[in-house]
């Protein structure tokens, strides 16, 4: 990547950091979806029937977003006072350590609990991290391609972890497999550490203050991020489409044996590839992005062409178009939260990115869990999956006029694309 930046830190380029920025996430990710794996093997262990299984597995799963959904709108002006270099290292060694703890504390449920809460909280404050190196360091028409370049790590982990994490388990146990995946996610600090900077001008030495007031100063910094125009209309567009987002993936196994007739060996794969979609949504979409610089109308097209694809899978009978078109839906739905950040990081000043960005992802992350309620209420209330799929088809919609309605913002932002681009 040529001429991301007007300067480069001797020694790195940013095509290096966006590579790191994409490692630490990959990481996160890797240590966040090891349970979803691991969860069978857990549940035999413990005992559990089917229906605890589902009960207490949930509670493991669910619990983590909560941790992460306060820990992005509550630490993330920290990211501002100390750097996103130092936050993020402490970040991976944080969850790097609690999940080796899970390793061993993973029989006492109680334990096992906090240890998800925990790692919640570690890594909210990643994505607010990367969000401002990634303004440090790229030009404004290179940011929808950063961006959607660590975002990608989300569907790549959900593609590796199950071939790598279960002929893991099913060689030293799961236990023992939290304990390779803790060390795999540790070596991150080394590039991190030697590699990563700020920015391409300044270095990493921060003032010290008292804790008071650097507490002090993060309430300050979070107000202010409240008060950035437009903060609440990228975050209520996000939510939205994270509704979405979690709705299908979470109910996707279990819409394709119940809806579809398909069997378990069928879902390994039907269930899969549709990542490799949402992997080319990503590249393609931020592409098209950064080319144009007409962001809001590039993803309000996106999310509209997703309600299409919606409606034809309620109709989609035989494996291989169900296939197509779960690629396609995640090849549409995957390039909003990208394009959010570039958005936010084009209105929001350098000193209030990282609670800027919390505010957005904590907010929409928050709010996107409710997305396999609202489904499965609809399923409940009328016994068709097919009206669980109109109602997301809907919330796409939504998604994509609350979209539209941040245009203003972006053509009267303070940043011209067009101008710093044309510096190259």
């Amino acid at each position: 990547m040529a001429g991301e930046t007007d300067g480069k830190l001797k020694g790195r380029s940013p095509t290096g950091i966006a590579f790191i920025l994409f490692l630490t996430t990959l990481a996160a990710y890797i240590a966040r979806v090891n349970l979803s794996v691991a969860l069978p093997f857990i549940s035999d262990d413990y005992g559990w029937t089917s229906a605890e299984e589902g009960l207490y597995g949930g509670l493991l799963l669910g619990i983590f977003l909560v941790g992460y959904g306060v820990s992005n709108v509550i630490l993330s002006p920290l990211v501002d006072r100390f750097g996103p270099r130092k936050s993020m290292m402490v970040a991976v060694a944080v969850f790097s350590a609690l999940t080796f703890l899970t390793g061993i504390v993973g029989l006492i449920f109680f334990a096992f609990i906090a240890a998800r809460l925990l790692l919640g909280l570690s890594q909210g404050i990643l994505f607010p991290s990367a969000s401002k190196v990634t303004q440090a360091w790229f030009r404004p028409c290179y940011r929808s391609k950063v961006n959607s370049l660590h975002l990608s790590s989300m569907h790549i982990s959900n593609l590796l972890v199950p071939f790598f994490i279960i002929p893991l388990i099913l060689v030293i146990g799961w236990a023992a497999s939290f304990f390779a995946v803790a060390f795999v996610t540790a070596l991150v600090l080394i590039p991190l550490f030697l590699y990563l900077r700020d920015s391409p001008s300044a270095g990493t030495r921060v003032e010290r203050k008292p804790v008071g007031e650097v507490i002090r100063d993060a309430k300050a910094g979070l107000r202010a991020a409240l008060r950035i125009k437009g903060i609440f209309v990228l975050s209520a567009a996000d939510a939205a489409g994270n509704l979405v987002w979690w709705g299908i993936s979470l109910w996707l196994p279990t819409y394709l044996i119940l809806a579809k007739g398909m069997s378990v060996d069928q879902i390994v794969l039907v269930a899969s590839l549709p990542y490799l979609g949402g992997v080319a949504g990503l590249y393609f979409g931020s592409w098209i992005s950064d080319r144009t610089g007409k962001r809001v109308l590039i993803t309000t097209a996106f999310q509209l062409l997703a309600v299409i694809f919606i409606i034809l899978l309620i109709g989609a009978s035989d494996e291989g178009t169900i296939i197509m078109i779960l690629a396609a839906i995640f090849f549409c739905i995957s390039l909003l939260p990208p394009n959010c950040f570039t958005l936010l990081q084009g209105i929001a000043p350098c000193e209030l990115l990282g609670s800027a960005t919390g505010v957005m992802n904590g907010l929409a992350v928050g709010l996107g869990v409710f997305g396999p309620v609202i489904l499965g209420l609809a399923v409940a209330a009328t016994g068709s999956y097919d009206i669980g799929l109109y109602v997301m088809a809907g919330l796409q919609v939504v998604s994509a006029v609350i979209m539209m309605t941040f245009r203003k913002y972006e053509l009267a932002g303070a940043i011209c694309e067009t101008e710093v681009c044309a510096k190259e």
